[in-house]
């Protein structure tokens, strides 16, 4: 029989520090596609004003 402390999921964060790194790396990422969305969208804008 295996140990099941030592099966647990690799991806799962234990620490409260894991936990916040994988939160902010997740808050960069939403960040950057909401900016990229606003950039597009006045991009868009001023091409269609000319």
């Amino acid at each position: 029989m295996s140990d099941p402390r030592t099966d647990q999921d690799q991806t799962a964060p234990t620490k409260s520090e894991d936990l916040w790194a994988q939160r902010r790396g997740k808050n960069i990422a939403i960040l950057a596609t909401i900016l990229g969305l606003a950039v597009l969208f006045f991009v868009v804008t001023i091409l269609r004003m000319s």
